[in-house]
């Protein structure tokens, strides 16, 4: 009885303790132009810092700030890219490029999760949610939310995969 109660609550917290996905999932999204392809599609054999975000997201564009402003920098030591995965839906994604561009984030690639696809393969739950993938796309760090100075944190592993 007792083995069958633990049995029980551990199935229930397997969603609350978030059993993500190890690799990047082939999962279709959009580009800022509309046009759909495969997340897999930003795996070119160098590490990628990957972002969910969302444009009422303050703590997001904070990040998305720091690290376009580190990102000068940080590509003279490394060689990796950002992609940002705006997570808004269908009917706030029109305000994603304004907000790009306006912001002048013009180094990173930005694509639309607006049906939540990608979010859901990747369990992300919370914004922003931020993974450091390897060349082959395996995830090997997670950082969740915000506060400045963690993209350093961030970059700090981009550098261990440069080793």
């Amino acid at each position: 009885m007792k083995n069958k109660l633990i049995l029980t609550a551990a199935l229930c917290l397997l969603p609350i303790l978030g059993i993500a996905q190890n690799t990047l999932p082939d999962v279709e999204v959009k580009n800022l132009d509309g046009q759909t392809c495969s997340i897999q599609t930003i795996l070119d054999g160098s590490p990628v810092i990957l972002s969910f975000w969302s444009t009422t997201c303050h703590a997001c564009l904070q990040e998305l700030g720091a690290m376009n402003d580190a990102y000068v920098d940080w590509i003279e030591e490394a060689d990796f890219k950002i992609v940002a995965v705006a997570r808004d839906d269908a009917r706030s994604s029109s305000k994603v490029a304004p907000m790009v561009n306006g912001r002048g984030w013009s180094d990173f690639s930005f694509y639309l999760d607006e049906n939540g696809d990608l979010s859901r393969a990747m369990n992300v739950q919370t914004e922003p949610t931020t993974f450091v993938l390897d060349k082959d796309g395996n995830i090997v760090f997670t950082h969740l939310g915000y506060t400045p100075g963690s993209e350093e944190e961030l970059f700090d592993k981009i550098l261990e995969l440069q080793e």
